[in-house]
């Protein structure tokens, strides 16, 4: 066959015997491929050369190992808030007309899928006719747009329903979650799921079939037509999905409902009509200041990502990744032997987070009963699978050959990263550092998972501090993504940029940290828990409270959080803020009383609220009937305030501490603060983090706000940066998104 007179940077055209073209894709200046304009025109031109000389059928395979398709170039997305809407659309109309060339080609096509395919590379891959996916545990399918606050703009609200129904599609669609090659089979999104060597030979087989039978003319025709649904039906998935999503958003996101709306439309049409529904609906998302936040969070990931956690870094570029700038996530796993003494829950939980990241890892526990109590549940973290929502026996099994335990501290002698993982006592910890260090090679680095204990009095143990640091897990550590890394007095940038990278081979997101008192979390969690027992002083019920915390967006309001947490640890934590920042935020008389009198929360079945059973899942039975009684010694006098005024006085107070904790050089600059606040605590990314929060707001409408709490003292006093922003109009973000 004659070669297109083109030359290619993304695409290299081969054949195969009886005229099977074979498209690969490898995206320069990129870790995985995305969909960037280069890429499209260069597919347009593959496809004018087909057009001239047709092959008996195309496969498409990425030349790029792990990766299918990661998506669109997110520069792309993050100059949609510039275009007018007729641009916006008109972007939409022409990669649905591309795909739409591929689709409606004579000849079929088969999409080999091994590795990443999301977003416009999942709606690329059901464009072809077939396709086949890899059972290597890298391959996953999905449509992450509704996480930036978006939804597929190229076809996928239109394609997929039709391919798998429209309450699979739906599922996929609204949640954004990937799914495995082996379930994507079973939901009929692929046409095999094979091991990567069988590949190529499994899409060329399904090709020959295809090709013989001319069976893909009849599956277009299904996909044109509109999809079967009746009255009763539509009702009961329009219902549910709306209730689904509104519980689980609060309403804060529009794009869920937005796609709820385009799917269930676009099956009484037929696909062309459908998918003006799909680009009018894309459209008004990007108008969305929710997706321009969505899509900010997401930069911030991919710049930590590429972060060393060393300053040199350019930690303030908010703009898409440089293709050519190193990727410095070092996800490799060579040569690293990890190790953690302590199996605790916290313990555990990082044992269970490096076997799923497919680390041999060496767990050490003096205590044998606990460490044998500790193995089963670790192996059933480590196997978890989202999809089923259960752990996966088999996996676990798998990955039980990654796990060694010994209660002896020796075994750990061969680890080149060590994360000492015992209870809170300081004294404990010093001597556990000291006896690792003992134990272990002199470039071994030395962790210790701490949400209290200052670095620099730990390091005293130690007779080498420089490769010593933080390295705090929150809790649990499955879901909560991010990691501080907390940098000691001597704590050396080699050390740093090893704990850093040991983070990222995690899938987590480190935040690098100086050591003081409450770290970054802690410290700006703190006004806010404070502020909630202050306004039940003043008379305001408990529930109030949550649910107004809610309403802003936080997944728990902070009596809840308190209860969950446990309010001896509360209590002990409390401690340490009050000795250092007492005079913005003193020891509370309210968390002693309630642990003097046995209520710890969750754990003990009683805290601010009442629970049917003790333990962590115990279920919520409303307020503790008792508690008003309890809080009358410590009643402070009563204020009338509008659900905004509470909603003020626990979110400004958090504001002004994250100033603070900039101003004191505590982390390097504000992105880390926004970024952190949402992989920790929660905070709603629909408002892009503490400090983007506070620019929706300005500095001197947050100074107006203060002002009717000026009684309050220092807590609500605004720091001298604060009063420089609202002179000067600075922001409080970086490159924020407005």
């Amino acid at each position: 066959m004659p070669e297109p007179t083109t030359d290619f940077t993304s695409l290299t055209l081969d054949y195969l015997p009886d005229d099977i073209a074979v498209v690969r894709v490898a995206v320069p200046g990129h870790s995985q491929n995305v969909i960037t304009a280069t890429f499209l025109r260069e597919l347009g031109q593959i496809l004018d050369h087909f057009a001239a000389v047709p092959p008996r059928g195309l496969i498409l395979e990425s030349g790029r190992p792990g990766s299918f398709f990661a998506g669109a170039d997110i520069d792309r997305l993050n100059r949609l808030w510039e275009l007018p809407e007729p641009e916006v659309a008109d972007l939409c109309d022409r990669g649905r007309t591309l795909f739409g060339r591929l689709s409606a080609s004579p000849w079929p096509s088969v999409a080999v899928i091994d590795g990443t395919c999301l977003g416009g590379g999942l709606e690329l891959a059901l464009a072809c006719d077939l396709r086949v996916a890899t059972d290597d545990p890298r391959t996953s399918l999905g449509a992450p747009e509704v996480k930036l606050g978006l939804l597929p703009g190229w076809g996928g609200t239109v394609r997929l329903p039709r391919l798998i129904g429209p309450g699979p599609a739906l599922e996929m669609l609204i949640t954004g979650d990937a799914v495995s090659g082996r379930r994507a089979a079973t939901l009929g999104l692929v046409d095999a799921c094979v091991p990567s060597v069988a590949a190529r030979a499994a899409a060329l087989r399904l090709l020959e079939q295809t090709v013989a039978n001319a069976n893909h003319t009849t599956r277009r025709q299904q996909q044109a037509e509109a999809v079967p649904l009746d009255a009763d039906e539509k009702a009961f998935l329009e219902a549910t999905t709306a209730a689904l999503i509104l519980g689980r958003t609060g309403g804060h996101y529009p794009a869920p409902l937005a796609i709820l709306k385009t799917v269930l439309q676009g099956c009484e049409l037929e696909a062309a009509e459908a998918a003006v529904g799909e680009r009018e609906a894309f459209v008004q998302l990007t108008r969305s200041p929710v997706a321009r936040q969505l899509v900010r969070v997401f930069l911030l990931g991919e710049q930590n990502r590429r972060d060393s956690g060393l300053s040199g870094d350019n930690q303030n570029n908010l703009s898409a990744p440089d293709p050519s700038a190193p990727d410095r996530s070092d996800s490799s796993k060579r040569d690293c032997r990890p190790a953690v003494v302590g199996a605790g829950i916290m313990g555990a939980g990082i044992v269970a987070r490096h076997l799923r990241s497919a680390l041999t890892t060496t767990l050490v526990d003096i205590n044998a009963a606990a460490l044998s109590r500790s193995i089963p549940d670790i192996l059933a973290e480590a196997a978890w699978d989202r999809n089923a929502r259960a752990s996966d026996p088999q996996r676990a099994v798998e990955l039980a050959g990654l796990l060694r335990s010994s209660t002896d501290l020796a075994a750990i002698a061969q680890a080149d990263l060590v994360i000492e993982s015992v209870i809170e006592r300081t004294d404990l910890k010093r001597q556990v550092l000291s006896e690792i260090e003992s134990m272990v090679a002199e470039t071994t680095v030395l962790c210790t998972n701490t949400s209290t204990n200052p670095i620099a009095t730990l390091a005293e143990s130690l007779s080498n501090a420089s490769r010593f640091c933080g390295m705090h897990f929150f809790n649990p550590v499955r879901r909560m993504k991010l990691v501080e890394v907390i940098r000691g007095p001597a704590t050396s940038d080699a050390t740093v940029a090893t704990v850093v990278a040991h983070a990222k081979r995690l899938g987590k997101y480190p935040v690098v940290v100086q050591d003081s008192p409450g770290f970054l979390v802690n410290r700006v969690l703190t006004p806010y828990l404070h502020e909630a027992v202050e306004l039940l002083r003043e008379g305001i019920a408990p529930d109030r409270i949550d649910r107004l915390s809610r309403r802003f967006g936080m997944p728990l309001g902070p009596l809840e959080l308190y209860d969950m947490v446990g309010l001896d640890t509360a209590f002990y934590a409390g401690l340490v803020m009050a000795t250092a920042f007492g005079e913005r935020i003193d020891a509370s008389p309210v968390i002693p009383a309630l642990v003097k009198a046995g209520w710890l929360g969750r754990k003990s079945g009683s805290g601010f609220y009442a629970y049917s059973g003790s333990g962590h899942d115990a279920p919520i039975t409303g307020v503790n009937r008792q508690l008003a009684d309890r809080l009358e010694p410590y009643r402070l006098p009563e204020r009338s305030l509008r659900d905004e005024d509470i909603i003020d006085r626990l979110f400004l107070p958090m504001l002004l501490e994250a100033l603070l904790v900039l101003d004191e050089g505590i982390v390097r600059e504000s992105n880390d603060v926004d970024l952190a606040v949402i992989h920790a605590l929660g905070f709603p990314a629909f408002r892009g983090g503490l400090l983007a929060w506070g620019d929706s707001l300005g500095a001197a409408q947050v100074i107006e706000r203060l002002k009717r709490f000026a009684d309050l003292g220092p807590r609500m006093t605004p720091p001298p940066s604060l009063l420089d922003h609202a002179a000067t109009g600075r922001p409080f973000t970086t490159h924020f998104l407005s």
